[in-house]
């Protein structure tokens, strides 16, 4: 065995290179689980998109396990808008706009439902959105559930104190204070409206169910643990075949000794 390799610098770069493959390999698996995460997720929600609308009461009678259990399914309500308090999610971009999605409370009759309307250029910022608004008559709704979408441990909060014209997310817990009445669980990302809507809002885009870059991302980390693996292989044969050199009778005495290079 080559002396160079017990030298403690060289022990150093073994340590160093060992944690270093170790950690790109466990990011590429790490991705490799978020795609199938992904994978799993794109399979419920196309399998719970493939059922008929229910009503938005049975839907959530149904869904044993809470509102996350009701997401993702279609359903049909009735009742009147109020524009009058509604708000705004964002800012949201749309053809490379920017803009935000109008969310209008519901009148069921009973809880209110929020119901996401669709997305409305940057410049209509104050609610009530004239240019946008609802049929001032009852209307029959079919749309997407989905659930409250909780506060990131960093980013911005939805305020809970005061009415804001424009929310980052939305946060059904941290929005109820704002109205009288309780809410719904869950809101409704709306597909179809009668009497349908004007020009304005724009309807939300389906959302897109792809992979995303999980498995690109993993074939990198494994290739960047491929090539710090070769790459200081061939530093280690490199300094290998120079210290056998440096054996060989008449080689130059003035050449430093191998086991003192850095790896």
């Amino acid at each position: 065995m080559p002396r160079f390799l017990t030298a403690p610098r060289w022990l150093v770069g073994h340590a160093l290179v060992l944690v270093v493959v170790v950690l790109f390999v466990n990011f590429g698996f790490w991705q490799l689980r978020r795609l199938e995460e992904v994978r799993a997720l794109n399979g419920l929600v196309s399998a719970r998109l493939a059922g008929p609308p229910r009503p938005l009461d049975a839907v959530l009678a149904d869904a044993a396990g809470g509102p996350s259990a009701a997401a993702f399914r279609r359903a049909i309500v009735r009742g009147r808008y109020l524009p009058g308090e509604e708000l705004l999610v964002g800012p949201r971009t749309r053809d490379g706009r920017p803009g935000y999605q109008l969310l209008t409370p519901l009148d069921t009759g009973g809880r209110l439902l929020l119901v996401d309307r669709g997305w409305v250029p940057y410049e209509l910022d104050r609610p009530p959105v004239g240019p946008a608004a609802p049929p001032d008559q009852p209307v029959r709704l079919s749309g997407i559930v989905h659930d409250s979408r909780p506060p990131p441990r960093f980013g911005p909060q939805v305020p809970t104190q005061g009415e804001p014209d424009v929310v980052p997310r939305v946060d059904l817990p941290r929005l109820q204070p704002r109205f009288e009445r309780p809410l719904y669980p869950v809101w409704l990302q709306l597909q179809e409206q009668v009497p349908p809507q004007a020009d304005l809002p724009l309807p939300t885009e389906p959302r897109k169910l792809d992979e995303g870059n999980h498995l690109s991302y993993a074939m990198q980390w494994f290739a960047f643990a491929a090539i710090a693996l070769v790459g200081y292989a061939l530093l280690l044969g490199k300094n290998a075949q120079e210290e056998r050199a440096a054996r060989v009778p008449g080689a130059d005495a003035r050449q430093p000794e191998v086991a003192e290079r850095r790896p």
